[in-house]
């Protein structure tokens, strides 16, 4: 990485900061169709199978903790300081919420429920005994967090192939607390899914730069272009970029801003552009180098394109 002070070396970038600023959790019987993607290709959400099941509303102060772990057991040589060689040995995954309704669902997988057949009705409701089984019920979980601006929205998921519960939360009753059903989630490898878990960031509101940004790429082939038109009195020229992304009609004394605003609205929306008219301009997140094609541009007869070399 090349950077000239200890900022660029830093590299921060606010942009990569993402949350789930609201979380769906949904399950469904183990052995449901698994979606292999969140979204099409335009960034909507895609249609999940029908046997997934929402929990609802999720308890706001508890929100959803997730908690990966790892441990490492490690060969130990006589005579070296620590360990020469550490192995896998195990690891986990727990996924802890509250869920706030008192859904048929829910509720029978929190006490364990028989529900076989079962449905409330109107005035009776319903009634449901524990199961009597050694083996906890398996499920498959999906969590779905959202971020960012309508119609640039990103989605943080989770998938987790296969989990049963490990742990129930206390339940309060007083007049001031609802019923809530607080449960942790283990999840279990599966030798279909043949991962513990799956993880990504998608939506519409990934954008190529950011994609780019994720990525930890530089934009373009990573070089520095330079060009002058300072002897240029009256006219217009056009640059092009990408092989055959056009701004035209450039006027003799644009500004650096200008200039990537028309790369940008010509289908460039990497290029970054600086400098002056009468320094020289550069420009960067581009492929190949550019072309300055002045032939309409008054006092300049080449505009020396070339890479920068620092």
């Amino acid at each position: 990485m090349s950077a000239k002070d200890f900022y660029q070396l830093k590299d921060k970038n606010d942009s990569l900061l993402f949350a789930a600023l609201d979380v769906a959790v949904l399950l469904a019987p183990y052995g449901t169709a698994l979606p292999t993607g969140l979204v099409d290709a335009r960034g909507k959400l895609k249609e999940l199978d029908p046997a997934f099941k929402s929990v609802g509303e999720i308890e706001k102060k508890a929100g959803v903790d997730l908690a990966p772990d790892m441990k490492t057991e490690g060969v130990e040589g006589y005579g070296s300081p620590g360990t020469r060689r550490d192995f896998i040995s195990d690891e986990s995954f727990d996924i802890d919420f509250t869920a706030q309704e008192s859904r048929l669902d829910t509720m029978g997988l929190f006490y364990d429920l028989d529900t076989t057949g079962v449905v409330a009705q109107a005035n009776s409701g319903f009634y449901a005994k524990k199961r009597r089984a050694a083996r906890p019920r398996e499920y498959s979980a999906l969590l779905i967090g959202i971020d960012g601006d309508p119609g640039n929205e990103i989605y943080p998921w989770w998938i987790f192939p296969k989990v049963t519960m490990s742990k129930k939360g206390k339940q309060s009753l007083s007049e001031t607390n609802v019923l809530t059903w607080q449960m942790t989630l283990s999840a279990k490898m599966d030798p279909t899914f043949g991962s513990l878990f799956g993880f990504g960031l998608c939506g519409p509101g990934i954008t190529t730069d950011l994609a780019r940004q994720i990525n930890g790429t530089t934009a373009g082939d990573g070089k520095v272009y330079k060009f002058n038109v300072a002897t240029g009195s009256a006219g217009t020229y056009k640059i092009t970029v990408n092989s055959n992304k056009v701004a035209d009609k450039i006027a003799y004394d644009a500004t650096a801003n200008t200039i990537q605003v028309m790369l940008r609205n010509a289908g460039a929306p990497e290029a970054t552009v600086a400098g002056t008219v009468a320094d020289g301009f550069t420009i960067t997140g581009v492929t190949g180098k550019p072309t300055v094609d002045v032939t309409s541009l008054t006092g300049v007869s080449d505009a020396g394109v070339a890479e920068k070399n620092d």
